[in-house]
């Protein structure tokens, strides 16, 4: 089995590019079952995880498992992409623009990049519910930095792009 995810975060990105890269391939294709792609979907933070996330780690990945302390994490990511569907990834599309082109409103992207640890996963899939409605695909790895990161640093980093994105497209618009 492959190194754990959670190394790729911090030495490696484009490793984490390429985990979020087949497990949104695998999620969204037709061929994944429907069984597990429903047990994703209903699974809600402070729940236990289905076993089809295991299974899809295990099995389908190739992955070791998250450390425990990323496992909401990654299972609020594979609730996501099965939440969206076949449209999730985008690579080419930051997440603030898609934010900010189906019209997500700016109080509620403030209150999501200022969550506390938390809230942030159950905010997060607000946005996803929101994006998901309107059909609006975004970079499912910037999503994971966002998820995964517990520096300080790097998530102000993150935060900072996602704005970014979020008002250059607005300021395009306007």
């Amino acid at each position: 089995m492959s190194p754990n995810p959670e190394k790729f975060t911090a030495r490696d990105p484009s490793s984490l590019r390429r985990i979020v890269a087949t497990l949104t391939g695998v999620v969204a294709a037709p061929h994944y079952p429907a069984r597990d792609r429903a047990a994703l979907k209903r699974w809600a933070p402070g729940q236990a995880l289905p076993l089809a996330f295991y299974r899809l780690w295990l099995r389908h990945l190739g992955q070791d498992l998250p450390y425990d302390h990323q496992c909401d994490a990654w299972m609020t990511l594979a609730w996501g992409v099965a939440t969206m569907g076949s449209s999730a990834h985008r690579p080419e599309r930051p997440f603030g623009r898609a934010l900010a082109e189906a019209g997500f409103a700016e109080g509620r992207l403030e209150r999501l990049l200022a969550a506390p640890d938390e809230l942030r996963n159950e905010l997060f899939m607000s946005a996803v519910r929101f994006l998901a409605a309107k059909d609006e695909g975004f970079d499912w790895t910037e999503a994971a930095e966002f998820l995964l990161s517990r520096d300080a640093n790097k998530r102000q980093a993150i935060h900072r792009r996602i704005a970014e994105a979020y008002y250059r497209h607005l300021g395009k618009e306007e």
